[in-house]
């Protein structure tokens, strides 16, 4: 019998768990600082979580995302109101049929898309992408580089939209669904949805992050009361599932996965049940970006749009029927999710 032998003493930690209790420490030693300025320092603290809370992290695009974008014709819609007028970078895919708006989530950027397009375009559809402001190709929004918010992502969609419409659907991802929501309810024509990854209240997920840090509930109070005036609308009116109970909303995809890490399954369920007509995909196995990839996941997207955008009205046989739910379970690992706000 040979024995395998090992350079650690006995009971010396592997160094898999010495760089995992290092994690653990560095997270608690950051949570013991806003812990602490949260109750020394509240309107600092107050500021520096806003500045956190409406940062964009970095979005940029890889050689293979540059290549892709190089396909599509690329020009500007012009975002006014709020101060300056800023430009959004927009991304058109000729074709035919009906067209489809892709609308990416906070960091991320128009070639995210890389997967669905293909098979958009495949489909007949005329495909619209853009970056939102402070994301991408587009102009820095009103509060600089670094930083936008949700009002102003979905103002830049409804840019986009009016710039290279008419639009028939909308596809988006992540913070770019709840963005899609408020463009609907100021009236964004069209006749189906998808929402893939989609949060459901923002107020829940601030709380979420200021549990997660140690900010202080009243710190928290303090950062929406001093937001709400400058977004110029509470934090209540950016309930998702509010949206469907209170406006008209075309028919709707929800897809969302078990075990997303980054916005939590129920959200999807909790908006797929409150907007009248939707369907809730769940699947296993995706995380919250390898969805955007997945091809079982692109087939039931382009399925429900080719029943909703059909002008004949056929049904497609691949696409779920409404009020239903359906789980589609995947061969990637939990391990290998990926993830993106």
């Amino acid at each position: 019998m040979t024995q395998a032998l090992s350079p650690r003493r006995p009971g010396q930690a592997a160094p898999g768990q010495i760089a995992a209790r290092l994690a653990q420490a560095g997270l608690a030693w950051r949570r013991l600082r806003w812990q602490t300025a949260s109750a020394l320092f509240p309107e600092q603290t107050a500021r520096a979580f806003e500045r956190q809370w409406f940062g964009v992290p970095d979005t940029n695009v890889d050689a293979a995302g540059q290549a892709f974008l190089a396909g599509a014709r690329a020009d500007w819609a012009l975002v006014t109101g709020g101060g300056a007028t800023r430009r959004v970078r927009v991304y058109r895919w000729h074709g035919e049929g009906p067209a489809v708006l892709l609308a990416h989530g906070w960091g991320g950027n128009a070639a995210h898309w890389q997967a669905l397009v293909p098979a958009l375009l495949a489909a007949g559809h005329r495909v619209v992408a853009f970056d939102a402001l402070s994301h991408g190709a587009s102009d820095a929004g009103a509060l600089g580089p670094g930083q936008s918010s949700l009002i102003e992502m979905s103002r830049a969609l409804l840019a986009a939209a009016w710039h290279a419409g008419p639009i028939h659907a909308v596809v988006a991802h992540s913070l770019g669904s709840a963005a899609a929501a408020l463009a609907l309810r100021e009236g964004l024509p069209a006749a189906a949805a998808v929402l893939i990854g989609p949060p459901a209240d923002m107020r829940h997920a601030s709380a979420t992050l200021a549990w997660q840090l140690g900010v202080a509930p009243a710190v928290l109070a303090r950062v929406q009361r001093n937001s709400e005036q400058w977004l110029g609308m509470p934090w209540g009116a950016f309930n998702v599932p509010d949206i469907g109970r209170c406006r008209s909303v075309p028919p709707t995809l929800v897809v969302h996965d078990r075990h997303d890490k980054e916005v939590r399954w129920e959200d999807g369920a909790a908006i797929a049940g409150s907007w009248p007509g939707a369907t809730l995909l769940t699947t296993e196995g995706l995380g919250h970006r390898r969805i955007l990839r997945d091809a079982g996941v692109i087939e039931q997207v382009v399925a429900f749009l080719a029943q909703r955008l059909s002008s004949r009205g056929a049904p497609a046989a691949a696409v779920l029927p409404q009020h239903a739910e359906r789980t589609v379970r995947s061969a990637v690992p939990a391990a290998d999710l990926g993830m993106v706000r």
